[in-house]
């Protein structure tokens, strides 16, 4: 707290009041908690018997302090114990279009949240980054331009910005890493090109988890629940376990092709963007669901938007189409304003380079200033442990039925759950015959 107090005390002394002070001063703050009756936490599935540790090996792909502190395994989750080595990969079209807007914020990227995970990707099409190699592209960070961070996946629609063709990219990346990187990292984030990932405040976070069991964690979205059973994480940043990673890739493999519009809420290979529905409903059909990722005081720690529009523009409001508040009830009515935000955030969003919007090149300098200036040991007393259980949800503000399992009664019935179905247990089974015990 020493660190936050000083910055504090420096910004005040300032003439121009910084966004990042207002986010940052919140934190003093006194909050309520959120009222106990109407918020259900569901219970994880039973863990069964637990596959043997996950043995990481020492060393980083980048330079920097957490190269100097990879994760070793003792046998306890905790984050005086070992620390969690992570891999983000961050979706991006090529070939690129130069503005200086664009060139400074993958320097950004780079120079801030990049640094502080051991596996930095740029993920494009490979069939595109062939024809257009890094190389011939003077503006680009050396590290990209020399394809160190680039990776390519075996894309078969275009990767341009007017297909949008996320949904495909994602895809064949959780794949490709599922078959060649998953001895590099025991968590792995999905990080838009304009988020901001504050990685050691997870790593605290996600020292408290076992990598080898199946993890969903992100900003949780219920608006499709009642009519399509499918609750998912926002896809501005989201972060998935080893065990999640294997067990999406081996059902990734089986996948069938359909037209553009169909199959929005199911594991489908289609053309298009909606990337994070879609993964939800690929994980869904592995009894997969997001992780109750709220701290202490139900705050939100995957914010999807800037810190300032938390704290001043985002409101509650119960308008049954709007996608972000849709069936959040009472959980949502407590997450506004200056209670919006965990103190101890893990991403924030919305830092684009649209020339048609307000753009600050300092912003993901001030957000590292402020998130990641702080020594990683301070930071295992301010963040909260997660709950390990699912999602949370308010049952009183849902306007459909929902049976023991979660499962909405009116979706149910006329849900497709997709072309591979939940039977085939065999496919996931582990090496020498033990079945993921979220399958049971």
């Amino acid at each position: 707290m020493r660190a936050m107090d000083t910055a504090v005390a420096v910004l005040l002394m300032m003439s121009t009041v910084y966004i990042s002070f207002n986010f940052w001063a919140m934190s003093n703050i006194a909050v309520s908690h959120l009222p106990e009756a109407p918020i259900v936490r569901t219970e994880r599935p039973g863990s069964g018997p637990k596959p043997a540790p996950h043995q990481p090996e020492h060393g980083s792909e980048n330079d920097g302090p957490v190269a100097q502190t990879s994760a070793k395994h003792y046998g306890e989750f905790h984050p005086t114990k070992w620390r969690p080595r992570l891999m983000a990969v961050v979706p991006i079209n090529w070939p690129p279009k130069y503005s200086d807007r664009y060139e400074d914020h993958l320097k950004a990227i780079l120079a801030t949240w990049g640094s502080h995970v051991e596996v930095l990707r740029f993920v494009c099409s490979a069939k595109a980054l062939k024809e257009h190699p890094p190389s011939s592209y003077d503006w680009l960070p050396p590290r990209m331009k020399s394809g160190e961070l680039m990776l390519g996946v075996p894309m078969e629609r275009d990767d341009t910005p007017k297909s949008r063709n996320i949904w495909e990219k994602m895809w064949r990346t959780w794949k490709l890493i599922g078959d060649e990187y998953l001895d590099k990292a025991d968590f792995f984030a999905k990080v838009d090109v304009d988020a901001y990932y504050i990685a050691e405040n997870f790593r605290v976070y996600a020292s408290y988890l076992d990598p080898d069991e199946p993890w969903y964690m992100g900003h949780t979205l219920y608006q499709r629940w009642g009519v399509q059973n499918l609750v998912y994480n926002s896809g501005t940043l989201y972060v998935l376990s080893r065990e999640t990673v294997r067990q999406f890739s081996i059902r990734l493999r089986d996948m069938k092709s359909v037209c553009h519009k169909c199959g929005g809420s199911q594991c489908l290979d289609r053309s298009g963007a909606g990337e994070d529905p879609q993964t939800g409903g690929c994980l869904r059909d592995l009894n997969i669901v997001p992780a109750d990722t709220l701290d202490a005081k139900g705050r939100q720690r995957f914010l999807p938007f800037r810190p300032r529009d938390h704290l001043f523009d985002v409101d509650y409001h119960e308008d049954p189409s709007d996608w972000f508040w849709r069936y959040k009830g009472a959980i949502g009515k407590k997450q506004v304003k200056r209670n919006c935000c965990s103190p101890y955030p893990f991403s924030f969003h919305n830092y684009k380079t649209d020339p048609a919007i307000v753009y600050d090149k300092n912003a993901l300098y001030e957000l590292e200033y402020f998130f990641h200036s702080q020594p990683y040991e301070s930071r295992i007393v301010g963040v909260d442990p997660p709950s390990k259980n699912t999602f949370q949800y308010d049952e009183a503000a849902l306007d459909f039925e929902i049976d023991e399992v979660g499962e909405s009664k009116k979706a149910r019935d006329n849900e497709k759950r997709g072309i591979w179905g939940r039977a085939n247990v065999d496919k996931l089974r582990k090496p020498g015959g033990t079945t993921p015990s979220n399958l049971g």
